[in-house]
């Protein structure tokens, strides 16, 4: 990994109740502390003879590069996730956690719940992205070596006392509060985006027109974007992607699916990964029906499934 120090992508005197000095002490000695200290474990693992070190040198090492790695890798998300107002507007990223959590209120609940659990202790609150699942997912971890296998952190709440003590003393919930509202929800879409962008398989619209007869196609728009559209692909049912698991049951798991969305981006592509956990053969539509359309290809009249 790039062992540089990473710069701060807000102005850290205006967050709303996290003073300037707990977050500079924050960066400069725990985030910085891991960096450096990484930098000298691979600098003694570099000049290791590896055929005659003992084990308890490189299984002490090889430890403490694991967990020099994963906190200096947090703490970048953690700021990274800072500088906002704590909104998270309506997007695919909020369609993921009412899909995978019933509401973003209830997710809100649950991560925010964990993180005060862990008040008084030490680890991370972490919302991550489960290749294995189709699905965002909140989990506990500590010592900076606790991830889920096989998941991508998308946003990292750091509940070690260093980074609250210094403002909020031992009152972790307050902190815990403080921090949601100064969320960057952007940055932590675009974490998102790219957890899942890696995972699903695309269907290019290059092919011929999709056969409604051997393939089930889904139109799976944000409901606010299929309330203002006017057409769909033909042959195509909407669904809305916040609800997947009411609907599932009606759609054939032996037949192939095709999902497709505005854009072809992350409700596509989690709307697939999703559909894949639970055992379909499933494609999202690369460029959405925007690129559908460029394309020249069939269209109907947008209808909600009765």
């Amino acid at each position: 990994m790039d062992l540089r120090l990473k710069p701060l992508t807000f102005d850290e005197s205006k967050l709303d109740g996290l003073s300037r000095e707990l977050v500079v002490s924050h960066r400069d000695n725990n985030y910085a502390g891991a960096v450096r200290r990484l930098g000298a474990i691979r600098e003694r693992l570099g000049e290791l003879d590896w055929g005659s070190a003992p084990s308890f040198v490189i299984n002490g090492l090889k430890r403490e590069e694991l967990i020099a790695a994963n906190s200096a890798c947090l703490h970048e998300l953690y700021f990274d996730a800072l500088g906002g107002d704590g909104v998270l507007p309506s997007c695919g990223l909020s369609v993921a956690l009412m899909r995978d959590f019933g509401s973003v209120d209830q997710w809100h609940a649950e991560f925010t719940a964990l993180a005060k659990a862990m008040g008084g202790g030490s680890g991370w609150a972490i919302l991550a992205w489960s290749s294995r699942e189709g699905r965002l997912v909140t989990h506990w971890a500590a010592d900076h070596a606790h991830l889920l296998a096989g998941a991508t952190p998308v946003l990292a709440l750091d509940m070690y006392e260093h980074a609250y003590h210094m403002d909020f003393g031992a009152d972790a919930a307050f902190y815990v509060d403080v921090f949601m509202k100064n969320i960057r929800w952007d940055a932590v879409y675009r974490r998102y985006g790219a957890a899942v962008a890696g995972d699903a398989v695309p269907l290019g619209v290059g092919i011929g027109a999709v056969d409604p007869s051997t393939a089930r196609v889904i139109d799976v728009r944000r409901a606010e974007d299929f309330a203002a559209a006017s057409d769909m692909l033909a042959g195509a049912s909407w669904y809305d992607p916040a609800q997947l698991d009411r609907w599932t049951g009606e759609v054939d798991v032996t037949q192939p699916v095709f999902v497709y969305c505005l854009k072809g981006l992350d409700i596509g592509r989690s709307t697939a990964l999703s559909l894949r956990a639970r055992g379909f053969d499933v494609r999202y539509l690369s460029g959405g029906i925007e690129a559908w359309k460029a394309a020249g290809k069939p269209l109907q009249a947008a209808a909600v499934p009765s």
